[in-house]
């Protein structure tokens, strides 16, 4: 049998550019609503990871079901709208969630005004892993 390579080891590879557009590490809170599987409206404050035109990691509390939409808000990085849940995965005792916006929503930097920090140091709290 061939060689298998596991992706899940590049999947954190700072070596391998897979993707389409550079990300911005951005660590701010980002509200995120969706509907359950048994038809709840579920809610939840998580933290942003990275941010893309086309999406953004967060991590949550609790594993959003995958291929599902969610409706986020984080007023300090301009961002409010839709997106699709494209990965859910667990890291300790929380889920890394990886999110493309959807109806046409693309992210854009806000344009930095002289007292505003910019986007990268947008919070001095760390991530935790």
């Amino acid at each position: 049998m061939g060689n298998v390579i596991d992706l899940k080891h590049f999947a954190d590879s700072k070596d391998l550019k897979m993707r389409r557009q550079d990300r911005i590490e951005v660590a701010v809170p980002v509200d995120v609503m969706w509907t359950d599987r048994q038809g709840h409206e579920r809610f939840a404050t998580a933290r942003s990871i990275d941010i893309c035109e086309a999406g953004i990691r967060i991590q949550v509390p609790e594993a959003l079901p995958e291929r599902s939409y969610v409706r986020l808000r984080a007023d300090r990085i301009a961002l409010a709208g839709s997106a699709s849940v494209r990965s859910c995965v667990k890291k300790g005792t929380k889920f890394m969630v990886g999110l493309e916006f959807s109806g046409g929503m693309k992210w854009k930097r806000p344009a930095a005004k002289k007292q505003d920090v910019p986007v990268e140091a947008a919070s001095a709290e760390p991530v935790a892993p």
